[in-house]
């Protein structure tokens, strides 16, 4: 067990494209977080409690299971013991006609959301805003 107070917050993101995971990956890292990167969600579910992440940014779209599911999986897995959740998306995603925004976001009981198009420098503000919050 690492007894060390001093680690770094470990953060996953999960996004179907590798390319940005390597974005925030980076970016996330450069700002003192440790990065874990899964590119398949259902890996990501099964690790999950080893993983033990403080928060997680969630790509909404994926093959084989989207991040609504995995939210939902999350919590019926870990119950109201799981890490914050910050969707990422792709600007103009919506869900049943309703705008995947900040305000559906907190509705299904995530912290937020970032477009996968935000500055690197406002995404890594806002992960820090949500871990101290």
């Amino acid at each position: 067990m690492n007894t060390n107070m001093n680690t770094k917050p470990k953060i996953l993101i999960i996004d179907d494209e590798v390319s940005f995971l390597k974005i925030f990956g980076t970016a996330l890292g450069n700002a003192g977080f440790e990065i874990k990167t899964y590119s398949n969600p259902l890996e990501a579910l099964k690790e999950i409690e080893f993983e033990k992440p403080v928060l997680i940014l969630l790509d909404i779209s994926m093959p084989g299971m989207d991040g609504f599911e995995f939210f939902d999986q999350l919590k019926n897995r870990l119950g109201k013991n799981i890490p914050k959740i910050v969707f990422l998306t792709n600007l103009g995603e919506n869900v049943a006609g309703a705008s995947v925004d900040e305000h559906f976001a907190k509705n299904i009981g995530a912290a937020g959301y970032v477009h996968k198009t935000d500055n690197l420098s406002d995404v890594v503000k806002k992960v820090n805003e949500i871990i101290g919050g």
